[in-house]
């Protein structure tokens, strides 16, 4: 046996200590403040709601960037994005169902699929059925208060910025969400289809009905019925509006001619604008583009 020196006992002992640091869960009131909570965030308009609340203090990944959310599949590196996140936003296997099965080997702390609980959200005219639930600016409202809650956990330290900000931003979405619906109003009467179930969300709280030409054979039949109608009636011009998603098509484009619609394709997920806009813009846009055919029918509300 031999005594070891005094300072090579000190050293591993700090050693042993950086170590134990290290494998800590929680943030370190010492550490680097440049070290911020990463949150992954499946489709745009959640990242853009993730960022609304995020602020400074969290960065805000996208995984689904320019592909179909209803058939998107992780590639390795973001499988490697996925399993090193603390918190994962997506709606859920009602949306996301192949992105479903790598979430199931994700724990439940490290997730936070919104579709799971729907008595959070307005349903309200809306499609029950209808997994849009962002393209209503309440709900997106009630989005980004199960963020802020989440990442509050994750980050007590921030705790307060998240919860204010998540708190304007509810403010903010109740005003637009007026706006939305008194410019939508007139068009109550107006026959409005869409190619599938996306649209109840952005229409229905302004008392718009919209009929899918997909989805189950209730819909269809609605939609069928109406269209049916539509054409009974003939008077030379479009008396309503077919809208599908970007980008634009010839195939939908003859579908709302046969039917005497009108037609424009409307981008729910935002991949028309800039990788920085936020969530006010994708709103805006997808108004202004509705109208852009509503605009041509005439007012029925009289």
């Amino acid at each position: 046996m031999f005594e070891k020196p005094l300072g090579f006992v000190i050293a591993l002992a700090l050693i042993f200590a950086s170590i134990a640091s290290v494998g800590c869960g929680t943030k370190s009131p010492d550490a680097d403040s440049s070290e911020k909570l990463v949150v992954v965030a499946s489709i745009a308009p959640l990242a853009m709601l993730a960022r609304e609340v995020a602020g400074d203090a969290a960065e805000v990944r996208l995984l689904v960037q320019g592909g179909d959310p209803h058939h998107y599949a992780p590639s390795v590196n973001d499988r490697l994005t996925i399993e090193g996140a603390p918190l994962v936003v997506w709606m859920g296997p009602a949306l996301e169902s192949v992105l479903a099965r790598q979430m199931a080997l994700v724990s439940a702390e490290r997730q936070l699929p919104l579709l799971n609980d729907t008595t959070l959200f307005e349903f309200d005219g809306s499609d029950p059925a209808d997994p849009h639930l962002w393209l209503r600016p309440r709900n997106a409202a009630a989005i980004a208060a199960q963020i802020a809650n989440r990442l509050s956990t994750l980050d007590p330290q921030q705790s307060e910025g998240y919860r204010q900000r998540a708190r304007d931003f509810s403010r903010a979405m109740a005003n637009l969400q007026k706006v939305q619906d008194r410019a939508l109003w007139a068009y109550k009467d107006v026959p409005i289809v869409s190619t599938h179930k996306a649209y109840s969300q952005f229409f229905g709280p302004a008392g718009v009905t919209v009929e899918s030409l997909s989805g189950g054979s209730k819909q269809a039949h609605g939609a069928r019925t109406m269209l049916d109608k539509i054409r009974s009636e003939g008077n030379g011009g479009p008396v309503g509006c077919l809208f599908g998603e970007v980008p634009a098509n010839d195939r939908d484009r003859q579908t709302a001619s046969h039917l005497n619609l009108g037609y424009q394709a409307l981008d729910p997920l935002g991949s028309t604008l800039p990788q920085d806009a936020g969530y006010r813009a994708l709103m805006e846009k997808l108004l202004a583009d509705a109208r852009r055919c509503l605009s041509t029918i005439p007012d029925r509300s009289a």
